[in-house]
């Protein structure tokens, strides 16, 4: 399957090691670069959870329900990793062009890019 940058899909974050990771099977933005995408076994995602945090921005980004995507969930920007292609199950949604550049944002503040 062809995996787009801004596509929302279902990933199998298991096994954990660490509490603090990202764990179970749910969904997560794909912010890889969609051209790397075909070619490489690996892509850049950003979790989603649905423990809603109010005004948490750059860290976090609510994205609204819609499509598959059955309830209102937060991105959380600081729990962005790459994941075989093999983790994902399934594309449930995508985000609109202007939630994908708030996120971009959040990744180049908490990085310093």
């Amino acid at each position: 399957m062809d995996y787009k940058r801004g596509d929302i899909v279902l990933v199998n974050f298991n096994p954990q090691k660490k509490a603090e990771e990202v764990a179970k099977i749910r969904p997560a933005i794909i912010m890889s670069d969609s051209q790397l995408n075909e070619v490489l076994d690996l892509v850049t995602v950003v979790a989603l959870t649905t423990n809603l945090i109010d005004d948490a921005e750059p860290l976090r980004l609510r994205i609204k329900a819609r499509e598959k995507l059955k309830k209102d969930s937060d991105a959380m920007i600081e729990q962005i990793r790459s994941v075989s292609k093999q983790r994902i199950r399934e594309k449930i949604a995508s985000l609109h062009e202007d939630e994908l550049e708030k996120i971009a944002y959040g990744i180049r503040e908490m990085l310093v890019l």
